[in-house]
């Protein structure tokens, strides 16, 4: 996969058209990803995340942000940002 060697090499290795080269790609890459199993799982871990492990190890942070359902403060929320938008 491509993206193995540009996150871990900052390069690119391209043929095409009968010239090979090697493009630097020096970029950051910022992903996102559900749980394959609806929710997280604290007890599966990386298995949450349908990303092969390869790819996965060669980001620098992964942070895991999780929604705790709270329906008074989801309420709250949810009519508020009505309201924003109601009252434009």
């Amino acid at each position: 996969v491509a993206i193995h060697e540009a996150m871990e090499q900052q390069t690119i290795s391209i043929a095409k058209a009968g010239i090979t080269t090697t493009l630097n790609t020096r970029c950051s890459v910022l992903a996102a990803a559900n749980s394959i199993f609806g929710r997280w799982d604290d007890i599966k871990g990386e298995e949450n995340i349908d990303f092969m492990p390869t790819i996965l190890s060669r980001f620098d942070m992964i942070f895991i942000v999780k929604d705790e359902h709270e329906k008074n403060r989801d309420m709250t929320l949810a009519k508020h940002v009505m309201s924003l938008h109601t009252n434009a």
